[in-house]
């Protein structure tokens, strides 16, 4: 995809380092948060990632993109990119709480994960630079990828929201800084290559086959499945054609895949010994497409 290889290599330092969680495996996904403190806010702010795999961020638990994640990666890829956008309208005075989700491309360990740096220019002209450093923290999160290109998602592993001020820190750690300079795109863009969902799809019909359902779509397509989950029991487990979902038990609740993807049609749906057809409430096929993200420019 041309769009994605003007900011892989022939690149340069943007003076900050590569940070991995200290135990880096080939499957977990890993959240990383930092917080900076603004006496004023810059007239102008933009926040440079660059990333081996996929990766959501937020600035004071709001999305900075509206991309389902980025970059859009094709196969195996895991070449370091890196993104540039424009985040002015998500800072405040005081405490800015930074997140990044952070996922493998594959199955597999590299111990470069992602660097971060923030800069701003105030309104004295003056500029500010805040970068990733082992001073972030880090945990692994409640999604990780499976050997077979699927994911595995535990409701009840993290009770409180990860991206947010109400955390509970003594199960954090401090992010290894791999001492490595982190690279940045020498092109001067306006976007960035990303996914976001396209269409969604409703199964035609279904077939009730033992201890699960199996449900029709009218056509092959390339995405996720997202099931609305009523009545399940915490702890159960629901097995989604790829993605392992352990429930919360709360009266209804949604499960879907994270940062993969696969190919859907006829579709099985099935559990362990608490799942029951009439759990599942509405199952939505999910299209994802490449697309180029635009940013807004000042």
């Amino acid at each position: 995809m041309t769009m994605l290889c003007v900011l892989i290599a022939h690149s340069q330092s943007f003076h900050t380092h590569w940070i991995a969680t200290q135990q880096v495996d080939s499957t977990s996904e890993i959240w990383f948060r930092q917080q900076i403190w603004l006496q004023e806010l810059p007239v102008f702010a933009s926040a440079t990632i660059a990333t081996t795999g996929k990766v959501d961020v937020y600035i004071n638990e709001r999305n900075v993109s509206t991309a389902s994640w980025m970059p859009c990666r094709m196969g195996n890829d895991n070449l370091p990119v890196s993104i540039n956008m424009e985040v002015t309208r998500f800072l405040q005075p005081g405490i800015n709480t930074i997140a990044i989700w952070y996922s493998p491309t594959f199955p597999h360990i590299n111990q470069q994960q992602m660097a971060f740096s923030l800069c701003g220019r105030m309104k004295n002209g003056e500029k500010r630079a805040f970068c990733s450093d082992d001073g972030w923290l880090t945990r692994r999160a409640n999604v990780s990828l499976t050997r077979d290109g699927g994911e595995r998602y535990d409701a009840n592993a993290y009770p409180l929201k990860w991206n947010s001020d109400d955390v509970d820190w003594g199960l954090w750690q401090p992010a290894r800084n791999t001492n490595m300079p982190a690279i940045a795109s020498s092109y001067h863009l306006t976007g960035y290559p990303a996914v976001k969902r396209n269409m969604t799809y409703t199964p035609r019909y279904f077939d009730l086959v033992g201890n699960g359902v199996y449900y029709q779509f009218d056509k092959t397509f390339k995405g996720q499945l997202r099931i609305t989950l009523r009545d399940a029991k915490r702890g159960q487990k629901i097995y989604i054609d790829g993605l392992e979902y352990t429930c919360t038990g709360e009266m209804d609740e949604q499960a879907c895949r994270k940062f993969t993807v696969a190919d859907h049609r006829r579709v099985l749906i099935n559990g362990d010994q608490n799942f029951k057809n009439e759990q599942i409430q509405s199952v939505e096929g999910i299209e994802i497409v490449p697309y180029f993200h635009e940013s807004l420019q000042y």
